[in-house]
């Protein structure tokens, strides 16, 4: 039992020394390469309490890349972040605590876009709303940026 423990440690930290992964995604890891609930439960409670695994450390990371590299909102990073396995109240504390602008990366990303994309029509105008949403923007942080240019639509025939 000792050994197998000892097996499953070192098969999790092989895995996290790749990436980072939230206590869930390694438990469901070490269940796919055979490991019992039992078994691979403790595995993942020693690796929490020797500070190898932590989900609030997990969800600072990922909301900062989510929002300065990805430009995804609020939304769609905390539906991600549920799906990953990370509780709701972590990911709670680590908005609240989080230095990010999500407005502000939605102003990014939608200058970067316009670069390449012209909108001249009110279907173009909001098909590009549609996909801002998709990203995880709210409506109101849509409708602020993008009053903030000054789209011409041309007639559309």
């Amino acid at each position: 039992m000792m050994d197998e423990i000892l097996k499953g440690k070192k098969l999790a930290m092989r895995f996290l020394a790749s990436r980072m992964y939230t206590s869930r995604e390694i438990f469901d890891k070490l269940r796919r390469k055979g490991y019992s609930s039992e078994l691979a439960e403790s595995i993942v409670s020693e690796l929490i309490s020797e500070g190898f695994l932590d989900d609030k450390h997990y969800a600072d990371c990922y909301i900062a890349d989510g929002v300065n590299i990805g430009y995804k909102g609020t939304f769609r990073i905390r539906q991600e972040l549920l799906r990953k396995g990370v509780s709701s109240s972590i990911i709670d504390r680590a908005f609240d605590e989080a230095d990010v602008d999500p407005e502000n990366a939605l102003r990014e990303f939608v200058k970067q876009r316009l670069q390449v994309a012209d909108i001249t029509t009110r279907k173009e105008y909001e098909k590009f709303r549609t996909m801002l949403a998709r990203r995880g923007f709210s409506l109101s942080e849509i409708r602020t940026v993008l009053d903030e240019l000054d789209i011409e639509f041309y007639l559309e025939d």
